[in-house]
C-alpha cells in the first residue's frame, strides 16, 4: 500500500501542473496554435490559468494561413477558451477559413466592441462570447443552426442581434443578461423553438422582435409572444442596424 501511494505522487503533481501548464503546440507572430491535423490549426490558449489574460491584447488579427517549421497550415478553428479573460483585447479580426468558435473562445473579453463572424462558420459553441461586455451588435451567419447555451450570457452591452433563417432553437441562458438588447431580427418564417430563460432580464415589452412577413406563429409561442413583434421583408439587406460602435 504504501509503495502505491509513493507511485501516486508523481502523478498527482503533474496532473496539477497541468492546469497551469502551456496549451498550445506552436506560437507564430503572437499568436498561439494546437495542431489539429496535418495541414490544420486552431487558435490556442496560452495557458489554462488566470494568466491566460495576458496572452492577447489589442486589436488582434488570425490569418488564414501560417507557415511554420517550413511547412503552411490552414487556421480552421478557434479553440475552447482561447482568448479567455483577455480583457485588454479590443478587437478581433476572424478570416473566412474559420468554420469553428469552441465553447468559452471569448470568455469574459470585456473590451472587444466588434466582432465580425465569417460567412463559412459552421460551429459556434456553448458560451463563446459570455462575458463580452462592450459588444454592441452581432450577425450571426447563415451556417448556425443553434443559438447555444449562454452564448451571448452576459453582454450587457448587446442592442441588436440578427439571426439567420437556419436558426431552429435558442439555448438557456442564451441572451440572460443583456440588459440593453433592443432589436431582435430572426429571419427564420416558424418560430424557432426557445428555452424560457434564453432572455432571462430581457425587457420583452421594450426589446423589438422584428420576423418575416407572415410569420404568425411568433405571436403565439411562449417566450415570443412578449416581444415588441414587428414584420419586414425579412431579407438581410433591410436589415440596418445604425448602431455606433466606439473603435
Amino acid at each position: 500500500m504504501k509503495n502505491y501511494f509513493l507511485m501516486l505522487i508523481p502523478a498527482l503533481v503533474a496532473l496539477c501542473s497541468s492546469t497551469t501548464a502551456l496549451a498550445y503546440d506552436c506560437e507564430v507572430d503572437g499568436i498561439y496554435y494546437y495542431r489539429t491535423s496535418a495541414t490544420e490549426l486552431e487558435v490556442a490558449c496560452k495557458v489554462f490559468s488566470d494568466n491566460n489574460r495576458s496572452a492577447y491584447s489589442g486589436s488582434v488579427t488570425i490569418p488564414a494561413t501560417v507557415t511554420y517549421m517550413g511547412k503552411t497550415f490552414n487556421v480552421t478553428s478557434i479553440g475552447e477558451y482561447a482568448f479567455r479573460d483577455c480583457n485588454s483585447l479590443t478587437s478581433i479580426t476572424i478570416p473566412s477559413s474559420i468554420r469553428e468558435i469552441k465553447s468559452f473562445a471569448f470568455y469574459n473579453c470585456s473590451s472587444i466592441n466588434a466582432v465580425t463572424l465569417p460567412e463559412g462558420l459552421t460551429e459556434l459553441g456553448m458560451g463563446a462570447f459570455e462575458g463580452c461586455s462592450s459588444i454592441v451588435q452581432m450577425t450571426i451567419p447563415a451556417g448556425i443552426t443553434v443559438v447555444e447555451e449562454e452564448l451571448f450570457f452576459g453582454c450587457s452591452a448587446l442592442r441588436a442581434v440578427v439571426l439567420p433563417a437556419s436558426i431552429s432553437a435558442i439555448g438557456e441562458n442564451a441572451f440572460t443578461r443583456c440588459t440593453s438588447l433592443l432589436s431582435v431580427y430572426l429571419l427564420a418564417t416558424a418560430a424557432p423553438a426557445c428555452e424560457m430563460n434564453a432572455f432571462e432580464k430581457v425587457d420583452r415589452t421594450w426589446c423589438t422582435l422584428y420576423v418575416p412577413k407572415g410569420s404568425s406563429s411568433y405571436q403565439q409561442e411562449g417566450v415570443w409572444k412578449d416581444f415588441f413583434i414587428e414584420e419586414f421583408e425579412g431579407k438581410t439587406e433591410d436589415i440596418k442596424l445604425n448602431i455606433q460602435v466606439k473603435q
